[in-house]
């Protein structure tokens, strides 16, 4: 006896919006978290963690709008982040120029 019937198709579509490369700013974060300004650097893992989670809840989404929406989110945590990681390095570059202009000038120490 044959088995004619048709296995049930998928409904599912595939997506026809791909996704530009993440670029991803945790581990600078943490560089300037350890390194620098401690608490920028802080707000920076933050803001790198969501936005590393949005990109991958945007690789996932099957709906081209809802992978849009995600990946925009996405993108302005990661401008967040790059903003802080900024703000922490030239906090820490303010305050040793601080520090050696005061071990020259000998006021300190």
């Amino acid at each position: 006896m044959e088995d004619n019937t048709v296995p049930p198709q998928s409904t599912a579509q595939a997506s026809s919006y791909m996704l530009p490369p993440h670029n991803n700013k945790m581990l600078l974060s943490i560089i300037c978290a350890v390194l620098c300004f401690r608490l920028g650097g802080i707000i920076a893992i933050v803001y790198s963690a969501k936005s590393n989670n949005l990109y991958n809840s945007a690789m996932l989404s099957p709906d081209d709008s809802m992978k849009q929406m995600l990946y925009y989110q996405s993108d302005a945590n990661n401008k967040s982040a790059q903003t802080w990681i900024i703000i922490s390095l030239l906090v820490a570059v303010i305050y040793w120029s601080i520090v050696i202009i005061l071990l020259v000038v000998g006021d300190v120490f």
